[in-house]
């Protein structure tokens, strides 16, 4: 039922690449900083919130993630454009009161 009419190969660059490895960098460094603070800022803290800062840093590691897959399906999935076939409609005529 779906014909693929155009597909491109990604571009794959060597920026993309880069970008990605800092943002997985990012990730895992806002990961460790959220897991060290449940585990140890809230029995002693010299924070004014730890609540906050987790989730501050929590926060950071969903934007994080959002740009990494974004710079992935950019550069790295192959462009395609599907059209899909449909069944014509079928439309009955009414008489004209």
């Amino acid at each position: 039922m779906t014909d693929i009419i155009r597909s491109e190969a990604a571009r794959r660059s060597l920026g993309a690449l880069l970008a990605m490895a800092g943002l997985a960098a990012g990730g895992l460094l806002f990961t460790v900083l959220g897991l060290m603070g449940i585990l140890f800022a809230w029995p002693q803290t010299n924070y004014v919130n730890p609540a906050a800062t987790v989730t501050f840093w929590f926060g950071m590691v969903f934007l994080i993630m959002a740009v990494f897959f974004d710079v992935y399906r950019r550069e790295f999935v192959p462009d395609e454009l599907i059209h899909k076939k449909r069944r014509p409609k079928i439309v009955y005529k009414r008489d004209i009161r």
